[in-house]
């Protein structure tokens, strides 16, 4: 089996992505927070993916188009608000 060396820069992105991540599971899982983030998006990544923008998914949200428990508001991390994968229109 051959073996990658990855390039120094390469090493500390992926050593930061490593320590953030391990940063956020520390001030998460306390709280009671288990989320599967394969099933779960944020606003912006939602409207990435489903070609729509940012305001028309908040708007979906005031209007419940997007139904409440398909929406997950984290106060503990700045009221990041995330949303349940799925279409909804």
């Amino acid at each position: 089996m051959a073996t990658t060396t990855l390039t120094p820069n390469l090493s500390d992105t992926l050593a930061n992505i490593q320590a953030k991540t391990e940063e956020t599971l520390k001030v998460i899982t306390p709280l009671g927070f288990v989320l599967d983030t394969s099933e779960w998006l944020t606003i912006t990544r939602y409207a990435q993916k489903y070609g729509v923008t940012t305001q028309l998914v908040n708007k979906w949200i005031e209007r419940e188009v997007i139904p409440a428990d398909c929406v997950e508001t984290l106060t503990e991390l700045n009221n990041i608000k995330l949303v349940k994968d799925q279409a909804y229109r």
